[in-house]
């Protein structure tokens, strides 16, 4: 027996001694060299990952933050910093409640300033008083004052205590002015008067 025909007579006996044959790759065979095991995966160089880091464009900076919005309304007068003012509150409040009394009286004691002058000469003996045909222009034009001062009086009171300044002192400065008018203004109607014009006559002797 030849070498040949014996080792076909041993082919049968290999498949028959109970392996399982290996699994066929049925992908189609590549042109160029042979399939990568399973679970490989190219990784390039060392040299070409730098390379390809520093080309890489930079990340685009992060978005800015937005704006703080200035708060409106009544939050608004926590803004300034300053710490409240609670006595400069108290006495300004208490001043213009004062002050709001003080100008209503002495707007009805203006458009009441005949019989005023007229009890005051009755005291002091002076005479009869004849009123000028001018005052009750001038009594409304006191009265105006007076209401115009202290509605500005009060509007600059409340920006001050807003901003939490010192506002104790407005009410001051007001009733200041507002005594200084009322001053002037009956100043002008006595000095005006020839009944009381007479009357210093007679006590200076002249």
């Amino acid at each position: 027996m030849t070498q040949d025909e014996a080792a076909r007579n041993e082919t049968p006996e290999r498949a028959d001694d109970g392996a399982a044959p290996p699994p066929r790759d049925e992908r189609p065979r590549p042109q160029y060299g042979e399939y990568a095991p399973e679970g490989w995966s190219w990784q390039p160089p060392a040299d070409e990952r730098a390379d390809a880091a520093a080309s890489a464009p930079a990340p685009p900076p992060p978005p800015a933050a937005p704006a703080p919005t200035r708060a409106t309304g009544p939050a608004a007068a926590d803004t300034t910093g300053r710490p409240p003012r609670t006595t400069d509150r108290f006495f300004t409040i208490l001043l213009l409640a004062l002050g709001a009394i003080g100008a209503w009286n002495t707007s009805v004691s203006l458009q009441q300033l005949p019989g005023a002058i007229q009890g005051v000469y009755a005291d002091q003996g002076v005479g009869t008083y004849t009123p000028q045909a001018w005052l009750p222009t001038l009594a409304l034009i006191g009265t105006v004052f007076m209401l115009a001062l202290y509605a500005a009086v009060l509007g600059w009171s409340i920006m001050r205590l807003r901003a939490r300044k010192l506002a104790f002192w407005v009410p001051l400065v007001g009733g200041a002015v507002a005594f200084l008018a009322t001053m002037v203004l009956t100043s002008i109607v006595f000095l005006t008067d020839p009944t009381f014009q007479s009357y210093l006559e007679r006590m200076t002797g002249v």
